[in-house]
C-alpha cells in the first residue's frame, strides 16, 4: 500500500482494463509495452482479470467483458436524476426533434446518463456512460455555473483546459465569464466547443437545495439554430423540461 492508502495492485489492474477499452483489445505482450510491464506481468493480471470476469479473450488479444454494463446500468437505474427525467427527455425529443442528454457530474468530468432522439437528430459521438470534459459542452458549462467557485477551480486544475475544437474556451478567465453570462441567463450554449458544425442548449436541474444534480441538453446542426428568435426557442423548451426534472426529483 502506498503513502496515500492506495493498492497499487488495484490500481494497475484497473489501468489494465482502461488501456484494453482505450484500443478495444490488447495481447499480453502489447499491453506489457502499453503500460512497461514484464509480460509474465502483464499475463499475470490478465489471468486474474479473466478469472473475474471483467476481461475476456479472444483468441490471442484481451478487452473489457459486458460486465461493466451490467454493473454501470444497475447504478444508472437507481439514480434519482435519470427516474425524475425519464418520462420527460422523450417529450423534449418530440417537442425539438433534436437529440436530447442528461448529465452528470462525476469526478470532475460530465457524464452522459441519459439519450434520448427526435425524428430529424443526426447522429453523433454520444452513449450512455461516455465522459468528456465539462468545459467544452453546453450541459458541462450550465453544471459548472452552479457549482461553487472552488469547485470548478478544482476541477480545472485537476482536467485543465482541453481543446476540442477552433471554438473551444481554453482561457481560465474566459471560462468564467461565460458561466457567469451562463448564470445570468439559466442556460448554457456551446457553439461547436466539441463537434464542429453543432449547437447545444443546456439547462442545469437543481435540487430543493438549490445544489446542481444533472443539467439537460438539446443538440443540433447549427444551421438549425442559427438566429435568436429559433435560439431562445430551444432555450425555453430546455429550461422547461430541466424545470420539470427538477419538480420530479423533489416530490418522487
Amino acid at each position: 500500500m502506498d503513502d496515500d492508502g492506495t493498492i497499487k495492485s488495484v490500481v494497475k489492474a484497473f489501468e489494465i482494463v482502461e488501456s484494453l477499452s482505450r484500443h478495444g483489445g490488447l495481447t499480453a505482450s502489447d499491453l506489457a509495452t502499453e503500460l512497461d510491464l514484464p509480460v509474465s506481468t502483464a499475463h499475470n493480471y490478465l489471468n486474474s482479470l479473466t478469472q473475474t470476469g471483467f476481461v475476456v479473450r479472444d483468441d490471442l488479444e484481451y478487452r473489457p467483458s459486458t460486465k461493466f454494463l451490467e454493473i454501470g446500468e444497475r447504478r444508472r437505474q437507481r439514480m434519482a436524476v435519470v427516474r425524475a427525467a425519464e418520462s420527460e427527455l422523450p417529450k423534449l425529443a418530440a417537442t425539438t426533434g433534436e437529440h436530447i442528454s442528461l448529465m452528470i457530474e462525476e469526478n470532475g468530468l460530465g457524464v452522459l446518463i441519459s439519450l434520448d432522439e427526435g425524428e430529424e437528430a443526426i447522429n453523433i459521438d454520444a452513449f450512455r456512460g461516455v465522459r468528456m470534459p465539462l468545459h467544452t459542452v453546453a450541459p458541462g458549462k450550465a453544471i459548472l455555473a452552479e457549482l461553487p467557485h472552488a469547485r470548478v477551480d478544482a476541477i480545472l486544475d485537476q482536467h485543465g483546459l482541453e481543446r476540442m475544437t477552433k471554438n473551444t474556451i481554453t482561457d481560465r478567465d474566459e471560462l468564467y465569464e461565460e458561466l457567469e453570462r451562463t448564470r445570468e441567463r439559466g442556460y448554457a450554449i456551446d457553439d461547436g466547443e466539441r463537434m464542429s458544425g453543432m449547437t447545444c442548449i443546456a439547462a442545469p436541474v437543481l435540487d430543493m437545495n438549490d445544489e446542481v444534480r444533472a443539467s439537460v441538453c438539446v443538440c443540433s446542426p447549427s444551421y438549425r439554430i442559427d438566429d435568436e428568435e429559433s435560439l431562445e426557442e430551444v432555450a425555453r423548451a430546455v429550461q422547461r423540461s430541466a424545470n420539470v426534472v427538477q419538480v420530479n426529483l423533489d416530490y418522487s
